[in-house]
């Protein structure tokens, strides 16, 4: 577990040096960032410390939800509404299939029972 978050501080480290501080998912800067699992951690341990699977989004603060709580916990109407949405769906649909069908089936469950579009 140690070493795990040895590694995970050396890509947040790398991901700090080489990527601009702005939310992926919303486009402001400028503010609290948090580095957010695509894939969730939970699901696949195996990416935890891969940098593609991470990204930055703000965080919820004073009143604005962040796009690091929508994306781990919004609607699928939310989610999509993220700058990212399609990128980070393209990057899921390469490494899990299986989880990307998964979020489309919410997706559409939600279209046919709520009417969300």
């Amino acid at each position: 577990m140690g070493n795990n978050i040895y590694n995970l501080t050396k890509v947040y480290n790398r991901i700090a040096e080489t990527r601009d501080h702005v939310c992926t998912g919303c486009g402001i800067s400028g503010v609290p960032l948090s580095h957010s699992h695509i894939i969730p951690r939970s699901r696949r341990r195996d990416l935890i410390c891969e940098i593609k699977n991470i990204t930055y989004h703000c965080l919820t603060l004073n009143g604005h939800i962040g796009c690091h709580t929508i994306w781990d916990d919004g609607t699928e109407a939310e989610k999509e509404m993220l700058l990212d949405y399609e990128i980070n769906m393209k990057y899921i649909k390469s490494v899990d299939e299986q989880y990307y069908n998964l979020l489309l089936n919410r997706r559409f469950k939600s279209e046919y029972f709520f009417g969300n579009n």
